[in-house]
Order: C-alpha cells, then sequence, then structure tokens
C-alpha cells in the first residue's frame, strides 16, 4: 500500500513539473533567459549598448492613468541610451514596444510612493521628459532605476 502511495505521489510530481510554462509563455516573455538581452537591445535599437537595468511585471502610467493591460505586466529597462517599456505577447512570442526615451530627452528622474489604507502602497519611478510630460512606472527596484538613470542622463 505504502509503496503505491509514493509511485502515485512520484509520478504526480513528476507530470506537474512537466506541465509548468515555459519562459515563452510567462507573462514577462524570455526575460530571465540569454536570450533576452540581444532581443531587447535590438528592440532598443541599441545594438552596441548593455542592459544596466531590467524590471519585469511593471505597469506603464502616462498622465496618472494605466496604459498597461491590468494582467499583463511589462518589462522596463535601461541601457546606456535610455530607458525602455515593453509588453510580450505569449501568443506571438514577440515583444511590442510601448515606451522608449534617449537619456537626451530625460528632463527629471524621481521616486514616489502612494500610501494606501487598506491595499499595499504604491512604488513609482517618475521620469519628466523634455517637454515636461510625466511617465511613470511600477517597479520593484525604483530606487537603483533612479541611480541608473541619473548616470546614463550625466553621461550624455
Amino acid at each position: 500500500m505504502s509503496s503505491k502511495l509514493i509511485v502515485a505521489v512520484g509520478l504526480s510530481m513528476f507530470l506537474t513539473a512537466c506541465s509548468a510554462p515555459g519562459p515563452m509563455q510567462l507573462p514577462s516573455g524570455p526575460h530571465d533567459t540569454s536570450v533576452f538581452e540581444p532581443v531587447a537591445l535590438d528592440m532598443a535599437k541599441d545594438w552596441q549598448g548593455e542592459i544596466l537595468f531590467k524590471s519585469a511585471f511593471s505597469h506603464l502610467y502616462r498622465n496618472g492613468e494605466r496604459e498597461s493591460p491590468l494582467f499583463r505586466a511589462g518589462t522596463f529597462f535601461i541601457t546606456n541610451k535610455g530607458a525602455y517599456y515593453m509588453t510580450w505577447n505569449s501568443a506571438t512570442y514577440e515583444y511590442s514596444m510601448m515606451y522608449e526615451i534617449m537619456a537626451k530627452d530625460i528632463k527629471a528622474v524621481s521616486t514616489r510612493t502612494v500610501e494606501r489604507d487598506y491595499l499595499p502602497d504604491s512604488e513609482y519611478l517618475d521620469i519628466k521628459d523634455t517637454h515636461d510630460i510625466t511617465t511613470s512606472f511600477t517597479l520593484f527596484n525604483r530606487i537603483g532605476a533612479e541611480q541608473v538613470l541619473t548616470k546614463i542622463m550625466a553621461d550624455k
């Protein structure tokens, strides 16, 4: 009886592991694979650059309104030339660029926290461009992104 139970549990664990989605089926796409950097740099047309910062499961806000779909977060990344935000389509296996700004076009970078009584606080990275339009992103490490953006702004 116990050997049958062990075989049944082992088989179910094996089948569960085999059915886990691969990186191409995840909402962020191949974000944590070696494929991400060349694809992202190609999308950014920064073939000689490198990714200095990246954060998956981010949302894009313009004028205080979310532009990225609620259940389809994107990936925010920074190269030597600028900042970018793209979303992954797991049906077509393609990224779509939704936001890009060159370092020379960034006027200011800041972070802020929106405190809530009954939900977790929201933390944002705000990028103000030379036209005084502020675009915000929810990021896991907004302070790190702010530091990297400040550095590439100084290098421009």
